[in-house]
């Protein structure tokens, strides 16, 4: 991997964990109200697809190189 890359994989690593956090905390801000657990409301089924999401794109974006420098070789 050339620099480049590994600068830019490293900073898609950290805001692609840093979006994950928040995802999660959203999760639990939807599901977690002062008057008990909810379930069934669209910010639940939003914050659920928004956590998948970024669970996913963490994933992709953690294996490989993000301008495929090694296939242009």
């Amino acid at each position: 991997m050339c620099q480049v890359c590994t600068v830019v994989s490293i900073i898609l690593g950290v805001v692609s964990v840093l979006a994950t956090i928040a995802a999660l905390i959203g999760v639990y801000k939807a599901h977690f109200l002062s008057t008990g657990l909810t379930f069934g409301t669209l910010n639940d089924s939003a914050s659920l697809i928004a956590l998948a999401l970024f669970l996913f794109l963490t994933k992709k974006l953690s294996t490989g190189c993000p301008c495929q420098c090694e296939m242009k070789k």
